[in-house]
This record gives structure tokens, sequence and C-alpha cells, in this order.
């Protein structure tokens, strides 16, 4: 083989190693990368997570001011009937007795109940809203553990994909002078 070449054969040989390794270090870049984005997905899904988790609590706290509100507007909506019942009666010279008390009674048990349904249905809303910012915490925590894991295995891919770009050149150097030493039949 004659001097031109070998040479043509060494920078052949050198191009497709520094190929090789430019090639291991571009996958190793975009796996740090991918890594770093992974990363900032999971902090993202985890304030996204936190700011849900405030809007149940504070969804919950609206629930139980308005379910107070309603519950204080039906108790003097009860004591306004009870009063106009009453009045009723008196004007009509009816006695609070017998059928008229029976009235007084039922109604008063029937706005209590409205007064209990109010405030268990109140509870009942606050307690899923309460439930809906606790799985938005859980769910912002695995985001962030998740997410660190997967940046931990892209990380690792990197340093593999930079080692056998190293790996990939020095096969190729060792091949070509195999080639080279070959002996070559006559």
């Amino acid at each position: 083989m004659g001097a031109l070449s070998t040479g043509l054969l060494i920078a052949g040989t050198a191009m497709s190693a520094i190929g090789q390794i430019q090639q291991g270090n571009a996958a190793a870049s975009a796996a740090k990368a991918n890594a770093s984005l992974t990363e900032l997905q999971g902090r993202e899904a985890s304030i996204t997570s936190e700011y849900n988790a405030a809007v149940s609590r504070a969804n919950a706290e609206a629930i139980r001011t308005s379910a107070d509100f309603d519950i204080a507007r039906q108790r003097v909506a009860k004591e306004t009937l009870r009063g106009a019942q009453v009045t009723r009666y008196a004007a009509g010279g009816v006695k609070l007795e017998g059928s008229p008390l029976d009235v007084l009674i039922d109604s008063a048990a029937q706005a209590e109940l409205d007064i209990m349904i109010t405030d268990f249905n109140a509870k009942t809303a606050q307690s899923q809203q309460e439930f809906a910012a606790q799985q938005s915490e859980r769910a912002g925590r695995s985001a962030v553990l998740l997410a660190t894991a997967q940046a931990k295995q892209q990380r690792s891919q990197a340093s593999y994909y930079q080692r056998a770009g190293y790996i990939g050149a020095g096969s190729k150097i060792f091949e070509t002078a195999a080639d080279f030493y070959k002996p070559k039949d006559k």
C-alpha cells in the first residue's frame, strides 16, 4: 500500500472515530437536556398540584361560609314563620293546643331538618374539597419523585452514550489497524 493510501486510510479512520465520539457526545447532551426538562416538568407539576390543593381548600372554606350564612338565614326564616303562625292563630282566636300546636311543632321540626340537611351537605362538599386537596398534594409529590427517577435514568443514559461513542471510536481504530496489518494474499 502506498503512502497516499496509508495517509487516506489513517485520515478516514480518524474522521470516523471523531464522528463516533461526536455522535456519543451529542446523544449524551440530548439525554442531559431531557433530564433537565423532565425535572422542570416535575417541578411544574408540583407547583400546579400545590395551586390546585390551595384552590380546593379555599373552596372548602367558601362552602362552609356559604352554608353558615344559609343556616343563619334558615333560622331567621324559621323564627319568622313561627311568629307569623302564632300571630295568625292569635288573631283568629285559636288557642295553641291540639292541631295548631302540632302545626307549629311540625313547621319547626321541618325547618330544623332543613338546617341539618344544609349543614350535612356543606360538610360533605367540604370533605370532598379537602380530599381533592390531599389528592392534589399527593399527585405533586408523585410527579416530583417520578421526574427525579426519570432524570436520573436519563443522566445514566447520557453517560452510556458518551462511553459508547468512545468505544465506537476505539473499535473503528482497531478494526482499521487489523485490516491494515492483515497479511495480504499475493
